[in-house]
C-alpha cells in the first residue's frame, strides 16, 4: 500500500535536490523576531496574502470581462448573476480592495509608530510608500471597470480633479481618458493598468519589499528590549496566520451578505450624483473648502506636500529614538492626518445625510442599484445598446405589436411588472385616461423627458429608441388597461 505522506516526503526531496527549498523554507521559519512574536507584526503578511487573493479572484474575473463600453456592464453582471460563484468571486476582490487600503494604513501607521523607517531602513519605508500610491492607482483605475453609474460618474469626478491642476491639468486629464471625455477608450486604459501594468510594478515592488525586510531584520519594538528573540515558527506564523483567517472570514461573509454593488448601466447623460470611495472622500471634502483657482491647495499642494514629508521622513528624522512618546512632534503629525482624514469622511457622509436634496438622490439611486442587481440577468439588461439593437429587428411589426422585451425589462425594475408602479416608479396604468394627453402628446415626452419633468433614469432612455419603437411603446401604453395586454416581466 503506497502513503501519501510518503510520496509527498519524496516529491520534496526531490524537490530540494534541485532547488535547495528546504534551506529556504528553514531559514524563513527561523528567522528572528527582535522583542519576540507580536500581534502588531501581522499587517505586513496579512497583506501579502491579501495580495495574493487580488490576483487570483481578479484572473478568475478577467475570464468573462469584456474591456468596451458596449459590452462590460453585462459582462460583469453575468459574472454576478449567472456564474456559479461568481458573486462570491467578484466580493472578495470587490471588498478586498478597500481591505488593502486599510491593512496599508494600519501598517503604515504601526511603522511610523515603532519608529521603524530607521537604521538603515529607509528604503524600506520609500518602496512602502510606493506600494501605497499603487493599491490607490489599484482602486481607481479599477473602480470604472463595471461600466455602472456609479463607477462611470466617479470616475469622471475623480478625472476632473486631476484636470484641475494648473498648466499641466488638462493634458493630464487627456492623456488618463484617451481623449476629452469617458469613452471605450478610456474603459481600455483602465483595464490594462489595472490588469497588466499595476500588477507587473505592484509584483516587483512587494518582491523588492520582501527582499529589504528580509535583508534588514525586524526593527524590534521602540523600546529596544532587544534581549528577548523569538523565531518567526511558530509564534508569530501562528499569529499572522490567525489574523489573515479572520481577515478572509470577514471578506466572505461580508461578500455574502451584502453582494459587491452593480447598479444599472452607465448612461452619460444622465443626472447622476457621483461620491467617491472612502478612501478619496477626504480630497472630496476638501473641494468644497477651496473653490475656484482654490482647488489647487486640495488636489495638488496638501496631496504633495503629504506624500514628499512620507517619503523623506527617514531623511528628517535621523535619531535614534523611537519611542513614540518621545517623538511629539512626528507623533502629533501622525495624529492629525489620521483625525483629520476620519473628520472629513465624516463631515461628508453628514452632510449628504443632513441635505435632503442630496439623501434623498443618494437613497433613489441605491434603491435602483439593489432592484437592479436583484432583477434576473438577461443578455439584454445592459440598456440603451440591447433596445437600440432590438429596435431595427422590431421596425417591420404593425403598430399593434408589443415593444421590445428588453425595453419591457427595463421598465419593470421602477414601474412592475404590470405597470402597476411600486415605490420608485409612477404606475403607468391609464396614462392616456388624462385630460387632453393623446398620442402625439405621449410621443413628444419621449422625444424629450426632461422637458415634461421626467428624470434619471428616464431622460437616457427614449431618446436612443428609433421613431418606430416609440410608437410600438405608446400602443402599449395605451393598451396597457386591456386584458391581452403583455406584462412587463413576460
Amino acid at each position: 500500500m503506497i502513503r501519501p505522506f510518503s510520496i509527498v516526503n519524496k516529491t520534496y526531496a526531490w524537490l530540494d535536490e534541485r532547488t535547495g527549498i528546504k534551506r529556504l523554507v528553514r531559514r524563513t521559519l527561523d528567522e528572528p523576531i527582535r522583542g519576540g512574536a507580536r500581534w502588531s507584526y501581522v499587517f505586513g503578511s496579512a497583506l501579502l496574502l491579501l495580495f495574493v487573493i487580488q490576483a487570483l479572484t481578479g484572473i478568475f474575473l478577467t475570464m468573462y470581462y469584456v474591456p468596451s463600453a458596449d459590452h462590460a456592464h453585462v459582462s460583469v453582471a453575468y459574472i454576478q448573476k449567472a456564474v456559479p460563484g461568481g458573486a462570491l468571486i467578484r466580493g472578495l476582490h470587490y471588498y478586498g480592495a478597500s481591505g488593502m487600503v486599510l491593512l496599508l494604513i494600519a501598517h503604515l501607521t504601526q511603522t511610523f509608530v515603532f519608529g521603524a523607517y530607521k537604521k538603515k531602513r529607509e528604503l524600506l519605508w520609500i518602496v512602502g510608500g510606493v506600494l501605497f500610491l499603487l493599491t490607490l492607482c489599484f482602486a481607481f483605475t479599477g473602480q470604472l471597470l463595471p461600466w455602472d453609474q456609479e463607477a462611470y460618474f466617479g470616475t469622471k469626478v475623480g478625472t476632473s480633479i486631476a484636470g484641475e491642476i494648473p498648466v499641466v491639468g488638462h493634458l493630464q486629464q487627456r492623456i488618463i481618458l484617451g481623449g476629452p471625455d469617458i469613452t471605450s477608450s478610456t474603459l481600455s486604459r483602465f483595464f490594462m493598468a489595472h490588469v497588466f501594468l499595476l500588477p507587473l510594478a505592484l509584483g516587483f515592488l512587494v518582491l523588492l519589499h520582501v527582499y529589504l525586510f528580509r535583508h534588514a531584520g525586524a526593527a524590534g519594538p521602540f523600546d529596544n528590549r532587544e534581549h528577548r528573540a523569538d523565531r518567526f515558527y511558530p509564534k508569530q506564523l501562528f499569529k499572522d496566520s490567525f489574523f489573515f483567517l479572520l481577515v478572509f472570514v470577514a471578506l466572505v461573509t461580508v461578500a455574502t451578505l451584502m453582494p459587491a454593488a452593480l447598479g444599472p448601466q452607465a448612461k452619460p447623460g444622465s443626472d447622476f450624483l457621483a461620491r467617491p470611495a472612502w478612501y478619496f472622500l477626504p480630497l472630496f471634502q476638501l473641494l468644497k473648502y477651496f473653490p475656484g483657482r482654490l482647488t489647487l491647495i486640495p488636489t495638488l499642494l496638501l496631496p504633495g506636500f503629504l506624500f514628499t514629508l512620507l517619503f523623506l521622513l527617514p531623511f528628517f528624522d535621523r535619531r535614534h529614538e523611537r519611542h513614540p512618546l518621545r517623538r511629539p512632534v512626528a507623533t502629533t503629525a501622525l495624529a492629525l492626518v489620521l483625525i483629520g482624514s476620519g473628520s472629513l469622511v465624516f463631515l461628508a457622509k453628514y452632510q449628504d445625510k443632513t441635505n435632503p436634496e442630496y439623501n434623498a438622490k443618494l437613497q433613489h439611486q441605491e434603491e435602483l442599484a439593489r432592484i437592479f442587481l436583484k432583477a434576473q440577468f438577461r443578455p439584454q439588461e445592459v440598456g440603451a445598446s440591447a433596445v437600440r439593437a432590438s429596435s431595427s429587428a422590431a421596425g417591420s411589426l404593425n403598430s399593434n405589436a408589443e415593444p421590445p422585451k428588453e425595453f419591457l425589462a427595463t421598465c419593470a425594475l421602477c414601474h412592475g411588472d404590470n405597470g402597476e408602479g411600486n415605490d420608485l416608479g409612477p404606475p403607468l396604468q391609464g396614462v392616456t385616461a388624462k385630460p387632453n394627453r393623446t398620442r402625439d402628446d405621449l410621443l413628444r415626452i419621449l422625444d424629450n423627458p426632461p422637458a415634461y419633468g421626467l428624470k434619471d433614469p428616464m431622460p437616457v432612455s427614449f431618446p436612443d429608441l428609433s421613431a418606430d419603437d416609440k410608437r410600438l411603446i405608446v400602443d402599449w401604453l395605451i393598451n396597457l388597461n386591456k386584458q391581452d395586454s403583455p406584462s412587463l416581466g413576460e
